[in-house]
């Protein structure tokens, strides 16, 4: 029981840690546009990406079982590339913005594209592991979107918390992925037989 009990934190520490970007993104969207739009939209999207992951997982698990675990080469490779970039160029401070009359669906679509990095780590994170163990995944990484959303409702009334602090945070994302990527490559007791 605690395998999946660790398990389930590890998706919930990767669903956070790349998600800081997406935080940033809530943190003004809600001053923008309002707690509740934003807020929902952001779920919508987590969800939508969550789910896609564990899709792929299902896929995978079925379509070819003993090769999941190469999947890590994909948030590897992007963790790698993300270093390189972040030691190669100054840092962007320029934040995704919608309008104040931005619908819930376009919202949804904002986080969605910021979250191929979740999908880049999620996917293979799940598509390796177990039965047991994906649901287990599946259960931290919901937890931490909704987490999230909390942190975001909170943090939009604390002046420190308003992109700063997210935007540092977020240049752990790259060594997150790369974490991840060399997990998923490593034979580990949550990896489908």
């Amino acid at each position: 029981m605690l395998d999946y009990g660790v398990f389930a934190l590890s998706a919930f520490m990767a669903q956070i840690l790349t998600n800081l970007d997406n935080l940033a993104a809530l943190l003004a969207l809600v001053l923008v546009t309002g707690p509740r739009r934003s807020v929902f939209g952001f779920l919508v999207a987590q969800f939508i990406v969550i789910g896609a992951a564990f899709l792929l997982a299902l896929g995978v698990g079925d379509v070819i079982p003993h090769w999941a675990g190469y999947l890590g080469i994909v948030p590897l490779s992007l963790g790698l590339v993300g270093v390189v970039r972040q030691f190669r160029s100054a840092p962007s401070e320029a934040e995704p913005t919608v309008q104040a009359g931005g619908s819930t669906i376009v919202i949804s679509m904002l986080f969605v594209s910021l979250s191929m990095d979740t999908f880049a780590v999620l996917g293979p994170l799940l598509a390796d592991s177990a039965r047991g163990f994906r649901l287990a995944g599946l259960f931290g990484a919901s937890a931490a979107a909704i987490g999230l959303a909390i942190v975001a409702l909170l943090g939009s009334k604390v002046p420190f918390m308003t992109g700063g602090l997210a935007r540092k945070l977020e240049r752990l994302v790259p060594y997150v992925m790369i974490c991840a990527g060399l997990y998923i490559l490593s034979n580990s007791w949550t990896d489908a037989i």
